[in-house]
């Protein structure tokens, strides 16, 4: 039983991964292509609004993650927790960024599920932090 769940976190955590991956690689080719193309940012507004930009691009994968983890739980007949989609989506993102208001939560081996979405959610969060950082750094190389 057990053992299920943690098949089912571990491969959601795999597309999490691909996903992540897929939008960091997409970002970084961006920044790469217009930087090439129009040379380093002028001025502070260019280079918070490239910043921005890439801030946002890597909270949509976020967004589509969470989205994915929602579906799980709203799917998965034996969890009962969570009755519609906004929920689901709800207790997802929560879970996710590990906030974890509380007021949502899954019941018995089902809370092993949860658990491993937050610690997906601290890597996905740090991924991320560590991909704007060079992100920044790039984008300043040369003010």
């Amino acid at each position: 039983m057990l053992g299920e769940k943690i098949l089912i976190a571990l491969s959601m955590m795999f597309l999490c991964t691909i996903i992540h991956a897929a939008f960091s690689v997409a970002g970084l080719h961006t920044l790469e292509w217009r930087l090439a193309r129009f040379g380093p940012p002028r001025g502070p507004f260019d280079r918070v609004l490239m910043v921005w930009l890439m801030t946002q691009w890597m909270f949509i994968a976020i967004v589509i993650e969470a989205v994915l983890w929602a579906l799980v739980y709203l799917y998965t007949p034996e969890i009962t927790a969570l009755p519609d989609p906004q929920t689901a989506f709800y207790f997802s993102m929560v879970t996710f960024t590990t906030l974890g208001y509380g007021d949502v939560v899954l019941t018995g081996e089902w809370r092993t599920l949860a658990a491993i979405q937050a610690a997906n959610g601290v890597i996905m969060f740090g991924w991320t932090t560590a991909l704007i950082f060079y992100f920044i750094q790039k984008i300043y190389k040369d003010a």
